[in-house]
């Protein structure tokens, strides 16, 4: 039986499209882990229920782009940009509200289909 395949392509454009509601898209999604400084990882990490970290219709005080953006700490604080077109990274929020960082090159499975390039 022949496994089911989906372009990285794909993958991204499902990933920033949001639902009918505005809302970002739930994905279930394996992505192996590696450091270029130390050449160590290859641990296979899989998300149910994640979504990608984006700014949303009629959110929530508690989301995380509200947090990032509308409340003022009293010493402003200086955030660099992260350059995830650069980096090839995209940040995910899985179901407890942590945030990850994932390399899209290392992506295994996205919704139970094998992501080719």
């Amino acid at each position: 039986m022949a496994e089911e395949t989906i372009y990285l392509k794909e993958v991204l454009e499902i990933m920033r499209t949001p639902n009918s509601e505005g809302k970002a898209v739930k994905f279930d999604i394996s992505v192996r882990t590696f450091n270029r400084n130390s050449k160590t990882g290859g641990a296979l990490n899989s998300y149910e229920n994640a979504k990608l970290v984006m700014k949303e219709k009629g959110m929530d005080k508690d989301s995380i782009y509200a947090l990032q953006h509308f409340k003022k700490p009293k010493t402003p604080k200086i955030r660099k940009n992260p350059q995830h077109f650069e980096n090839k990274t995209r940040n995910i929020r899985l179901e407890n509200g942590e945030v990850k960082k994932i390399h899209i090159r290392y992506i295994i499975s996205f919704n139970g289909k094998k992501v080719i390039y």
